[in-house]
């Protein structure tokens, strides 16, 4: 859990490094959002795929929905690398 809290405050922390270049600010932040919103969703589906039967359909928009999660995530990294070396 704590990997997670800490790719979820990746896309934050870089947007707080780029305050006051608009673009890249709302860039992380719109990253962090869709983190956030697909770790939710990925969560809500984890915990009722056991109890959902047929598990076809719901496990294919898990997946989508997880790999949404992933790319945000490899995103809110690129734009936390990309601001530590623009701050430096």
């Amino acid at each position: 859990m704590i990997v997670v809290l800490a790719l979820l405050a990746a896309p934050i922390v870089a947007a707080s490094l780029f305050w006051g270049s608009w673009g890249w600010t709302a860039a992380a932040i719109a990253v962090g959002v869709v983190e956030f919103a697909t770790l939710r969703r990925s969560q809500r589906f984890t915990a009722r795929v056991w109890r959902s039967i047929p598990l076809g359909h719901r496990r294919n928009r898990e997946q989508a929905t997880e790999s949404v999660y992933v790319l945000a995530a490899l995103a809110g990294l690129i734009l936390l690398g990309v601001a530590i070396s623009h701050v430096a």
